[in-house]
């Protein structure tokens, strides 16, 4: 029997400098794809992603859609192999990459919501930061957020797996989270390469802007079950999505449950395409699970070779 595979999309954070190179050698189908992504969005894409800077590439407006082109260009290349999910997720940004996959979206549309939604995200005005909190108790770490936003908005923002949770919000409250781990024996705390405080309600005024947007889309009906970051669950139908997306963007993404949740839905392979976070946080809430990490072509030829 064919093994039951998810393939799951990393979001922001994931990009680096040289990300798609290895794919735009080798394959035509990759060099037509960068040209597509070029001409919906109008900046020099490939320079970004083969050549940099980092600080430009990190940048909220250029990582988001990188990140989506590289991820459309493996999907591709492993459905031309033969290779299809039998579910799909994405993390934060990378559930565009999971819609795309799914066919509720188009390519072409996809980059144009990634597009808007960079945009509104990066010019929220209060300053923000996100950070990894790592190997601290859970219900400790709920007690000095919610000490700390007597001062303002920090918040839980992503649910990665039982040993990872990322904190978001006001970038003085955040480095005052991370100054009173650093005091203490227990967890580490660690600054992701974002630019603003994303899924926390400092994001609320950009979700509405982002909402517009959603609803002149057109979604199409999903050939694949994907699992939402707003609920966890897989959706039920297309029609929720415009309200799934909105919410995404201040709301925590429940990334350990989804993963129990492809686990017991038979799972036999998490297939992560153009990243490697995910896969350790995977095995970190499920240690049997069988992963694999896409980034390069190699990655892909050698996993198309077995």
């Amino acid at each position: 029997m064919a093994a039951k595979i998810a393939f799951v999309f990393p979001g922001q954070g994931s990009q680096y400098v040289g990300m798609g190179l290895s794919f735009y050698h080798e394959y035509e189908l990759a060099r037509t794809i960068f040209d597509e992504a070029e001409e919906v969005l109008g900046i020099p894409l490939r320079k970004y992603c083969f050549e940099g800077p980092a600080e430009e590439l990190t940048q909220t407006r250029i990582a988001q859609p990188a990140l989506l082109t590289v991820e459309y260009i493996i999907y591709r290349l492993l459905a031309a192999a033969g290779v299809e999910p039998a579910w799909v997720a994405g993390h934060s940004l990378g559930e565009y990459g999971a819609l795309v996959a799914a066919g509720a979206l188009s390519f072409a549309d996809g980059l144009r919501l990634v597009q808007k939604r960079a945009a509104y995200m990066a010019e929220v005005p209060v300053p923000g930061q996100m950070v990894a909190v790592l190997n601290y108790p859970l219900a400790e770490l709920e007690a000095l957020v919610e000490e700390l936003s007597t001062e303002g908005v920090i918040e839980l923002a992503n649910f990665n797996s039982p040993v990872q949770t990322v904190v978001s919000g006001e970038s003085q409250l955040v480095a005052e989270l991370v100054a009173r781990i650093q005091e203490g024996k227990t967890g580490k705390a660690i600054p992701l390469a974002v630019q603003g405080a994303f899924h926390s309600s400092l994001m609320q005024p950009a979700a509405r802007r982002f909402r517009a947007d959603l609803d002149r889309t057109r979604f199409l009906p999903l050939t694949t079950p994907l699992f939402s970051n707003v609920t966890a669950e897989a959706v039920v139908s297309t029609a929720e999505l415009p309200s799934l997306l909105e919410q995404q963007i201040y709301s925590p993404v429940r990334w350990l449950t989804i993963t129990e949740n492809l686990a017991s839905a038979g799972c036999d392979l998490f297939l992560e395409l153009g990243g490697k976070v995910l896969s350790g946080l995977i095995k970190k809430t499920c240690a049997e699970a069988n992963t694999l990490s896409l980034r390069e072509a190699g990655d892909l030829k050698k996993y198309l070779q077995k």
